[in-house]
């Protein structure tokens, strides 16, 4: 059986972390039982109307067919519109601009864009889990930096400096961050950019969470001087119009790495779902009512969320979570691993969070926790965990 066989690349990939959880907590619910879903990172809230009836209505017309490698030009120029109405960034849409399959083939085009085998990526520990493997898969070395908490969970720029060797190619920033919820300040992007434009390296930005802000700098790294040519911004509309199975990403950069990510589109997607498209333009071009309002529910959740882990005994968070819509706990009691506390919390009190080491080594002892479920599910769930924390550390 040696020629029949899956290839070695892919040996490093594993199930995500978190699709175990959901489906092992879906197997508790086909038994009957509640489950709260913190496990997962996708809003609970519907897509917006005038998005859905865009895509309807582009249906009706017969707009059913293949569409341009880069994306429909009416939606590429409605992202250079929004970039530079939100980020006040200026991209060229016809040469600038290509739409993706959802945020995380943005940020795979990218790394095979840019790397050759060997090139090393500074990345963060922990991280959003295709991270690494993105960078594997292009060839790539990953090179994961800690986090440090008390800094908004931004680079510990000590590591970094001697991480740094003559094959580095690119630095990943992502803020708001999954899956900490840190949020870097402007000093902490000024200072990334630097290092990029100092050591000649390609900035990535994972920006699927930019409209999730609730405190913090909401500049973007491609602002700052010297940084557009050398910025790539992957981004998604998937977290701010809550239109997570549509798919709908894009990468912003410079002509030579959109020509490179198009070619590479044309082989492996050849276009994005057409009718699909035209609702994602309905929604950067509408009012952004939405987008406010989801934000805002997502903030009074969050200020729940904060004030009630901060009661529950045998957990503490070490930073503060300023975006997107997760925290990160740590856990403080001893003798019982990450992986342990999330299956008790499961078993035991029906609530789903994902281990801490799903993101990597960093994250051990730690797990994530999404509060992108109702207000009332957060403080179910919350009371629930506390319960189950409550008894776990009188066995200690």
């Amino acid at each position: 059986m040696g020629n029949i066989a899956v290839a070695k690349r892919l040996d490093p990939i594993a199930f995500a972390g978190i699709r175990k959880v959901f489906e092992k907590a879906n197997q508790l619910e086909a038994q009957g039982k509640k489950v709260i879903h913190f496990e997962i990172g996708r809003p609970d809230f519907d897509t917006p109307v005038h998005i859905k009836e865009a895509a309807k209505q582009a249906l009706d017309k017969g707009l059913v067919h293949y569409a341009p490698n880069g994306g429909i030009p009416a939606l590429r120029e409605a992202l250079a519109q929004r970039l530079k109405a939100d980020k006040n960034l200026n991209y060229n849409p016809d040469t600038e601009i290509i739409i993706t399959a959802g945020g995380q083939e943005a940020l795979y085009l990218s790394f095979l864009s840019i790397l050759d085998e060997g090139d090393e990526v500074i990345l963060p520990d922990p991280c959003f889990g295709p991270f690494p493997l993105a960078v594997g898969l292009a060839g790539g070395v990953p090179v994961k930096i800690g986090l440090q908490p008390s800094q908004n969970y931004g680079y510990d720029w000590e590591a970094v400096k001697k991480a740094l060797s003559p094959r580095t190619k690119a630095i990943i920033v992502n803020s708001p961050h999954n899956p900490t919820g840190g949020v870097w300040s402007e000093e902490q992007l000024k200072t990334v950019a630097a290092f990029a434009c100092e050591h000649d390296l390609w900035l990535i930005c994972d920006d699927a969470y930019d409209h999730l802000i609730y405190a913090g700098c909401r500049l973007s790294p491609a602002a700052f001087p010297g940084m557009r040519e050398r910025t790539i911004l992957c981004g998604s509309l998937s977290k701010t119009y809550a239109m997570t199975g549509w798919r709908i990403g894009y990468i912003a950069a410079i002509e030579p790495i959109i020509g490179a990510a198009i070619r590479l589109q044309q082989n492996i997607m050849l276009s994005l779902c057409t009718f699909a498209q035209h609702g994602a333009v309905a929604g950067l071009t509408g009012s952004q009512d939405c987008v406010r309002a989801m934000a805002a529910e997502f903030a009074r959740r969050r200020q729940l969320v904060m004030e009630m882990v901060r009661q529950i005994p045998g957990i503490e968070l070490d930073g503060m979570p300023k975006g997107a819509f997760y925290v990160f706990p740590r856990i403080t009691l001893p003798n019982i691993t990450s992986a342990q506390v999330a299956d008790y919390l499961l078993d035991k009190a029906g609530v789903a969070v994902v281990d801490g080491l799903a993101f990597g080594v960093s994250g051990n002892g730690h797990f994530r926790l999404s509060y992108a479920v109702s207000y009332e599910d957060c403080r179910e769930g919350l009371e629930r965990i506390a319960t189950a924390m409550k008894v776990l550390a009188q066995k200690q």
